[in-house]
Parts: structure tokens; sequence; C-alpha cells
């Protein structure tokens, strides 16, 4: 079952990527060591960055930090 984080962290990418954003979840958990479907809070301020960087090559400085923004406000 998917934690409820990694469900968020997913409707971003999606949000922003389409199809491609679960895809990029995955590619980058894996690189990282984090378990896709059970992402835990401590995990966010390192995939944030992560995402943050990809995101810059598709949709620039503004929205790469946004998406790092909002990520590290899962961690509530």
């Amino acid at each position: 079952m998917t934690s409820e984080l990694s469900r968020k962290l997913q409707s971003i990418m999606a949000r922003e990527m389409g199809q491609l954003g679960k895809f990029i979840i995955q590619k980058q958990c894996k690189d990282l060591g984090i378990d896709p479907e059970n992402v835990a809070t401590e995990n966010l301020p390192t995939l944030s960055k992560a995402l943050g960087k990809v995101m810059l090559s598709f949709g620039g400085e503004a929205k790469s930090q946004n998406i790092e923004r909002e990520i590290r406000k899962l961690a509530g």
C-alpha cells in the first residue's frame, strides 16, 4: 500500500508532469535508495532537491523552486 506522503508527492508531480511524474519519482527514489511507495518525512529534503533539479530542465528556475518548496511543506 502506498503511503499518504507518497500519494501527495505523486499528485504534485503528476499535476506538473502528467504520466512522466510518477516515473520521475521512481527514478529519483531509486537513485537515492528511497522506497517510492513509502516515502518518509525525513526523505523529503533530499527528494525535494532531486525533484527540483529535474524540474529545472522541464520548467525553469521558478517552477523548480516552487516544486521544492511544495514538497518540503509536506513534512508539516
